[in-house]
């Protein structure tokens, strides 16, 4: 890879998303409300389900549920030991500082901060915020059409309408892809959910540092190999498992190129999230008295870390109040959405490239 590639296909996207911003929010907007609004209501969900299993489980209140506050994941709802009346006044905060995309490592400090260090290639999890990937097929269509009218000099209006359109001729083979993807990247999991089943000890024996690697080499490799999946569906005349294959074919031989865009796309949108999300607590702090631990966690030395990909994380001692955790869940929602359409022009791009690399034509 010469020098000056990755930093060109860096503008080229900046350039992208600019020209096209409101187009491309207005195909996202319907999919991302739907998906905030699952976000919240999942989440005070499982606040009732957690009760639900205190009341159940424990005849003393010996677990509350509290709120877990992250400049990465936003809010959600945990369980914690109440401290007594004596230590709550005391105490420092349950605080985990963290860093991607470096290998995993953690360590604890007197206090009760806790310094991680760990390597994530997916942001949503498994919140309802995946939704958002229902979003690529639509968001690549429409940059594969600008693309190639730029290429060809005819310019074409596009509208979200027009792109939705599309995209529900193909609804059911965008849904059933998009699924498949999921189960494909996390088949791991699911194998080593099936092996402490049959062989519990054995599995018990491995080491977790080992499993840990083995589980994120894989997801990386599946990441990057299928990544271009959405556009071979959308492109090309191809089954639903073809366009795994298809984009198999496409990505070998730069397999490696298409991992460090990945990486440096991944790290930039973590560094972004975790900047906005940060400043968008310590600003609620000012006003919500339940965040002030939030505000002293986020001391000027702890934020400026985020500037370099860090991810502060604070235990309160209870949830907070529901407008503030919609708030903060909306914010998450908007920053998820923000960032999705920087992937869409990224896989289009290198869609492209790779088939002018192979010659052969769209």
């Amino acid at each position: 890879m010469t020098d000056n590639r990755r930093p060109k296909l860096m503008r080229t996207i900046f350039t992208q998303y600019r020209d096209n911003f409101g187009l491309l929010w207005r195909i996202m907007l319907p999919i991302a409300i739907i998906a905030m609004v699952l976000e919240v209501v999942v989440f005070f969900q499982s606040v009732r389900r957690f009760e639900k299993y205190i009341d159940a489980t424990f005849r003393e209140n010996v677990y509350t549920a509290v709120s877990n506050v992250n400049t990465i994941r936003g809010v959600h709802p945990t369980l914690s030991l109440p401290k007594t009346d004596a230590s709550a006044e005391t105490s420092d905060p349950d605080v985990s500082w963290g860093i991607l995309p470096i290998p995993y490592f953690t360590s604890t400090e007197r206090g009760g901060i806790t310094w991680l260090w760990g390597l994530n290639f997916r942001s949503f999890d498994y919140s309802p915020l995946i939704l958002l990937l229902l979003t690529l097929y639509p968001l690549s269509l429409a940059m594969a059409r600008i693309l190639r009218d730029s290429a060809s000099e005819v310019s074409v209006p596009l509208t979200a309408r027009d792109i939705w359109r599309s995209t529900g001729r193909k609804a059911l083979a965008v849904f059933g892809a998009a699924l498949l993807f999921v189960l494909i990247a996390d088949v791991g999991s699911y194998l080593y959910i099936l092996a402490s089943w049959l062989i519990p000890s054995q599995v018990r024996a491995l080491p977790i540092e080992l499993l840990f690697i083995l589980m994120t080499v894989y997801q990386a490799y599946v990441l990057v190999t299928l990544s271009l999946y959405n556009l071979c569906l959308i492109l090309e005349n191809t089954s639903i498992v073809g366009i795994f294959r298809r984009s198999h074919a496409l990505v070998s031989g730069a397999r490696l190129r298409f991992f460090g865009a990945y990486l440096l796309t991944g790290w930039i949108a973590s560094v972004m999230t975790s900047i906005v999300l940060g400043a968008v607590l310590l600003a609620f702090s000012v006003f919500i008295p339940d965040l002030a631990t939030v505000r002293d966690a986020l001391s000027p030395l702890r934020f400026l870390t985020l500037f370099i990909g860090g991810d502060i994380e604070v235990v309160l001692p209870e949830l907070l109040s529901v407008p503030v955790t919609v708030a903060i869940l909306i914010v998450k929602g908007l920053i998820a959405t923000f960032l999705v359409p920087i992937w869409a022009i990224l896989t289009t791009h290198l869609y492209f490239e790779r088939m002018v690399a192979t010659k052969e034509a769209v």
